[in-house]
């Protein structure tokens, strides 16, 4: 039931604040555009190798083939010379990189976010708040015209285009033999009177080609930019506070240890294995995270307004600690209650692990290390409740009643808690806690679709982020869009996005010491440590894996086996190791239901590999079911009918001998759910009529992949094979099921032999 039912009185000052509309829908506003096609076919058969001849900065023209080395800075204008440079970023798929940062292909435009608040869905309008204009000017074959951005930072750096040609598009599931267009990720959530942008899921060319030539960056506000980023991703709440405790969850009461957990029973303590909350402790993470930050504008405005007598939103304010790494309290207006502040969290929460390591001999530090999954991270935070006076109270969408699925229709009371309580760490899936037909594009789907937390410590030079398609701008696109269905509220501001932008560039700090830990870490575990290399951990950091002879041979011939195996997918100009190639669902499949946002994109991006030992952690792939590098590669996961295949993807009793990846790592997954077995959810044992189990027991089985097989009645067992062959029709239109591989990602090795060579090179990268 919504909260807005329980004022009295009400009625008179919400008039207007239901949702004024429906959500733009891709398949009816969308057409193909034959003659954009027909450019970008021209284009992709005048492939040649570029070549940059000159590069004029503000008027002073630099010869590269005689080694000048351009100096730029921030604003500037730089016209790039030569031949072969392509189409351009709308025509061809091409980037330019000045170091970590990207120079930006599309205009960002911020609209104004508003709450429904009776529907309690968030939308936008059409009314422009703020913009960050692109970098690219122009774009020709033989002349390239772009502004530095903003957020380069300052030194001799590498500046490199990478060109991709677009060689055809994805065909449509839902409409067989037809283009699969989808709408601008941008522009999706405004209502109204709007001219949505529309593209095809493009293919692209396996093999970028490029150039590189080196630039002096001078940029001498790039480290109070850094330092302003730093506070929008450690200090900034992002609105949740506000949202959460508007839906009734108490964070002072998880805080002070005052919640109850309704499925394990008795108080939630144990924060860290709970839900992967790290207490801040000075040293580990940054002053930001601790000291109380003052945002004279807030990134993001809150679209929860101030109703009731209680004032205006606060659109500026304090934000303090919490105690915990990645939740502030951060003051806002509740629109009944009036002013207070509020706990919530933030970019840290998820994309940050808490990692010990002998950085040189006797030197041992702790980090919670930013843009790293956090691989204890979990949903359970979602189903504590607390006391209120006499009522006990559950954050809004998890005890509630609504509709079901075609397979089990009917309106029904429904409890949301056990099957979130046992979703995998470090993923998470939070359209479930919204409801079946609030109004909202991220509405319970009835789909079990856990998406794992991304590792964001070198992230910039992504296009298609999160799995959108070009239409995407990338990073800076991926947060002016919060993510709504647990609260957060919209597009960022210009500035603060940039700067957070440019802190993200400095996330792979760490990155060179924990590839060294890693590599370090899993030769000693597999009896792999060879004899010239050091004897302990910060030896064998302080040396540097490239300068061990016996250690770089083997990462030498494990890259020739990821050239053969891997490099198709996994190759770029720029070190993310990807093409950014959207493969369609039935070629690259999924262990649980794709998630919503692979829905509207029928299709999932390569993804980039880096920092995978600690990655790992949180599993592999996009639904992080792999439990480590070793099972991804190996030709048996990919062997219908092998012991592992078996284990991964079949039904069968649960194995007990589920040994650890690495004995002296966290193993944050309960016996049950442990990645490298089945998936199973306890079966709610019914003592009475409509308690609170046979809730339970209504919305596990209204997830249709969950079955009771013959030799388990006492759990739900997730059943991959029928998922693979049935799903598509019923959830997403399709004529017929879309018939997804045996075996999700369905590449690996293609010897056993070659995969400790393989994993080695793997973990350098």
């Amino acid at each position: 039931m919504h909260r807005i039912a329980v004022w009295a009185g009400a009625a008179a000052l919400l008039a207007g604040c239901k949702l004024p509309g429906s959500f733009p829908e891709q398949e009816h506003i969308c057409t193909f555009d034959g003659a954009r096609e027909q450019e970008r076919t021209a284009s992709a058969a005048n492939v040649s190798t570029p070549i940059i001849n000159t590069a004029e900065v503000n008027g002073i023209v630099y010869n590269i083939a005689l080694g000048q080395i351009p100096v730029i800075a921030p604003g500037d204008t730089v016209t790039l010379t030569g031949s072969g440079l392509g189409a351009g970023p709308d025509i061809d798929f091409t980037k330019i990189m000045i170091g970590k940062s990207r120079v930006l292909e599309s205009d960002l435009t911020m609209f104004e976010q508003k709450l429904a608040i009776q529907d309690e869905v968030n939308y936008e309008t059409t009314k422009v708040v703020d913009r960050w204009n692109k970098d690219i000017l122009s774009w020709e074959n033989s002349r390239v015209s772009f502004t530095v951005p903003v957020h380069v930072e300052s030194g001799e750096l590498a500046l490199t285009l990478q060109i991709q040609k677009r060689d055809g598009y994805n065909s449509s599931y839902t409409r067989p033999g037809e283009p699969h267009n989808v709408i601008d990720a941008i522009t999706r959530r405004i209502i109204g009177d709007f001219d949505h942008k529309c593209d095809v899921v493009s293919k692209l060319s396996e093999e970028p080609y490029g150039t590189s030539l080196t630039v002096q960056v001078n940029n001498p506000g790039f480290e109070e930019l850094v330092r302003e980023g730093r506070e929008v991703f450690w200090s900034f709440d992002y609105n949740l506070g506000l949202a959460h405790q508007f839906r009734d969850l108490s964070w002072d009461a998880i805080f002070q240890y005052n919640s109850i957990d309704p499925v394990a029973g008795g108080s939630a303590w144990d924060l860290e294995n709970l839900f992967g909350a790290y207490p801040n402790v000075p040293g580990q993470v940054p002053d930001e995270a601790i000291k109380p930050v003052h945002f004279d504008r807030y990134p993001m405005p809150s679209p929860i307004p101030g109703l009731l007598g209680t004032g205006p939103q606060k659109h500026s304010g304090m934000t303090t600690n919490t105690g915990w790494a990645g939740y502030r309290y951060a003051e806002a207006v509740d629109p009944y209650k009036g002013d207070g502040s509020w706990a919530g969290f933030n970019c840290a929460s998820c994309h940050g692990n808490r990692i010990t390591w002998e950085r040189a001999p006797g030197d041992i530090v702790t980090k919670i290390v930013p843009g790293l999954p956090n691989p204890k991270w979990s949903m359970k935070w979602a189903i504590l409740q607390h006391k209120d006076g006499l009522q006990t109270k559950t954050f809004e969408g998890i005890y509630t009643k609504e509709d079901g699925p075609a397979f089990m229709p009917g309106n029904k009371d429904v409890a949301k808690d056990l099957l979130i309580y046992h979703m995998p760490q470090g993923a998470g899936e939070h359209n479930m806690i919204r409801i079946v037909g609030e109004g909202s594009e991220t509405d319970n789907d009835n789909q079990f679709s856990p998406i794992a937390i991304p590792n964001v410590t070198f992230y910039t030079g992504i296009r298609r982020s999160l799995s959108h398609t070009e239409s995407y701008v990338g990073f800076e696109g991926s947060y002016i869009h919060s993510e709504e269905p647990d609260g957060a509220m919209g597009a960022m501001y210009a500035q603060p996005l940039k700067a957070l932008t440019a802190y993200m560039t400095t996330l792979d700090q760490y990155d060179d010491e924990l590839r060294n830990v890693g590599l370090y870490r899993w030769l000693r575990h597999k009896g792999l440590m060879p004899g010239d290399a050091p004897g302990s951990e910060g030896a064998f950091v302080q040396t540097g894996w490239q300068n061990i002879p016996s250690v770089s041979a083997t990462v030498a011939r494990g890259k020739q086996t990821y050239d053969k195996a891997c490099a198709s997918c996994h190759t770029d100009k720029v070190g993310l190791h990807t093409n950014e190639q959207m493969i369609p669902l039935s070629e690259v499949g999924r262990f649980f239901a794709p998630t919503i946002y692979q829905k509207n994109q029928q299709s999932i991006r390569v993804s980039f590999l880096r920092d995978i030992y600690w990655t790992q952690q949180r599993g592999l792939l996009s639904d992080g079911h792999v439990r480590n590098i070793e099972d991804l590669v190996n030709p048996q996961r990919c062997q219908e009918g092998s012991s592992l295949y078996n284990r991964y993807y079949t039904l069968h009793p649960a194995l007990n001998d589920a040994s650890k990846s690495f004995p002296d790592e966290i193993d944050p997954y309960p016996s049950l759910n442990r990645k490298g077995d089945v998936f199973r959810v306890p079966v709610p044992v019914i003592e009475k009529k409509n308690d609170i189990h046979q809730k339970r027991k209504r919305f596990i089985k209204r997830h249709r992949y969950f079955v009771r097989p013959d030799f388990d009645d006492q759990y739900f067992y997730w059943d991959f094979q029928k998922m693979r062959r049935e799903w598509g029709q019923d959830e997403m239109g399709a004529p017929a099921p879309i018939g997804m591989p045996a075996t999700p990602h369905p590449w690996c090795a293609e010897k056993a032999e070659d995969m400790n060579d393989l994993v080695t090179y793997l973990l350098t990268l």
